[in-house]
């Protein structure tokens, strides 16, 4: 039997600093890659233009995380609210099946409620254990 897969796409936008966002995003993306996620990717927007040597062109802002528990997307999404919080500016959509949930500066109460909603939407199903 598989594990469950929740596939999640983080798009980080700074209107105060458009040119520092993918740096911004490479941060953002060593810190996933502490948590226990299946992947921690770029996303990339198709193939590089006819004629040219290049492979797929590679969304520098955006990256596409795979959660395989409902832990690990509550994870995803408090480390992605700590770490916009510590920037103090941009804001994050994260995308779950087309359906999009954009962390900004509102309070931190606002938004975990909106995070509790999104996350128990789209958390991965866990099998049901039998009890011992």
């Amino acid at each position: 039997m598989s594990n469950p897969r929740c596939d999640v796409t983080l798009a980080f936008t700074d209107e105060a600093d458009p040119e520092g966002a993918a740096d911004a995003v490479l941060l953002l993306a060593e810190e996933l890659s502490l948590l226990d996620l299946a992947s921690v990717r770029h996303a990339t927007d198709g193939p590089a233009p006819d004629g040219t040597r290049a492979g797929d062109t590679v969304v520098w802002t955006t990256l596409l995380v795979g959660a395989t528990s409902a832990a690990t997307l509550r994870a995803l999404v408090a480390l992605a609210q700590d770490w916009l919080a510590r920037r103090n500016s941009g804001s994050i959509d994260l995308t779950i099946d087309g359906e999009e949930l954009r962390l900004t500066s509102v309070s931190r109460a606002d938004q975990r409620r909106a995070v509790e909603l999104f996350v128990a939407r789209h958390a991965p199903r866990e099998a049901d254990t039998p009890d011992a």
